[in-house]
């Protein structure tokens, strides 16, 4: 893999991996479309690396707030730690019974396409839950839930669609934001949650997978190269999506799926 073909898939996975449209699905897709040859699960792992970093970054004051508070005894901090906790459960047990499976799904390019689709659904099917949580409340939005509210049976059908993200297609912050729509977040709620949700799948999908990276035959130069692509757009990705959905909906990320999922099809 050249430096520019790095860096170049660095800003697809750090544009993709907070907007909801998949960033394994394009990581497998657009090498594919191109005709350059497959990055590997390990420079994805890297990629995801730095989407990590950027994460940590962001909610720097967050995740210090959330630290200091549960060494302090803070009870809505350690319930948001118990609930961050039973919403990583589900990825990692997938990660561990199915593991295989998924690391083969990486070679399949057009189910991936296929489950670009399969996102747009289920970003779809939120949209109408939530609209129908505001009917019952009479439109009124202020009145829709936030992470404190939030159950440890909430915080599992979250981790439930984290885990059934890891499949390439299928988008983790699309999937996790969904489902929190769908139980009747507010959409900033339901983002934060969900990316703080991803901290911990992230980390634990980097410190499994990174020894591997020397295996791959990539670059230094590459990998750094794709590295701080993915951190820099990550970056921009957090912040734009958070402050699009205080008053947008997921609506134009499903029509964006379903074309390149149509098109990705075509084109592998």
């Amino acid at each position: 893999m050249s430096l520019l073909q790095a860096i170049i898939l660095g800003a697809v996975q750090g544009l993709t991996e907070f907007i909801p449209i998949s960033s394994s699905g394009h990581l497998v897709l657009v090498p594919e479309a191109l005709g350059w040859p497959r990055p590997g699960l390990a420079f994805d792992v890297l990629l995801h690396t730095a989407s990590l970093m950027a994460l940590f970054v962001y909610f720097s004051s967050d995740l210090a707030r959330l630290v200091g508070g549960t060494l302090r005894g803070d009870r809505a901090q350690r319930k948001l730690l118990g609930l961050l906790g039973i919403g990583t459960i589900p990825a990692g047990l997938a990660g561990l019974l199915l593991g295989d499976y998924f690391e083969r799904s990486f070679e399949d390019a057009p189910a991936a396409a296929i489950q670009l689709i399969i996102t747009a659904v289920l970003l779809v099917a939120a949209e109408l839950i939530l609209a129908m949580h505001l009917r019952r409340k009479g439109g009124d939005e202020e009145s829709l839930r936030d992470m404190e509210s939030l159950s440890g049976i909430d915080a599992g059908v979250i981790g439930a669609a984290q885990a059934v993200s890891i499949l390439p297609g299928i988008s983790r912050s699309g999937a996790t934001i969904g489902a929190g729509l769908a139980i009747g977040m507010h959409r900033d709620a339901a983002a934060r949650f969900a990316f703080l949700l991803s901290i911990p799948a992230l980390l634990g999908a980097s410190l499994v997978s990174l020894p591997d990276i020397r295996g791959t035959g990539l670059s230094a130069g590459a990998a750094i190269g794709g590295f701080l692509a993915s951190l820099v757009t990550s970056y921009v990705a957090i912040a734009a999506l958070i402050r699009y959905l205080r008053g947008r909906s997921l609506y134009p990320f499903a029509a964006y799926c379903v074309l390149a999922g149509i098109v990705f099809y075509v084109l592998v």
